[in-house]
């Protein structure tokens, strides 16, 4: 929700004429271009960690090692993949 909120109030400064005056330099472009990255891969980080906490609660919850030794094993695709959007994220917010 906050991610959400947060993109679509800067969209709108971005293409509010009353805001940019009718220009829009080339380091606010590429800033809305990180922006716009940044929150997709939040998204999909987001839509991972809802699939490895049902996959551990509703489908391991039964399982002898039950839901933690799920969330804890590291070398699953999902929790790679987990690590990586991370990563990223974390990587282009510090560059921009």
């Amino acid at each position: 929700g906050l991610f959400l909120c947060l993109f679509v109030v800067t969209l709108y400064l971005y293409f509010n004429p009353a805001y940019n005056n009718g220009r829009q330099d080339n380091h606010t472009s590429v800033m809305i271009s990180v922006s716009a990255v940044m929150f997709f891969i939040t998204t999909f980080h987001l839509a991972i960690d809802c699939y490895r906490l049902l996959q551990a609660f509703i489908d391991k919850c039964l399982d002898l090692s039950g839901p933690n030794a799920y969330i804890s094993d590291l070398k699953a695709w999902h929790n790679i993949l987990k690590l990586f959007l991370l990563g990223t994220q974390q990587t282009l917010g510090s560059a921009a």
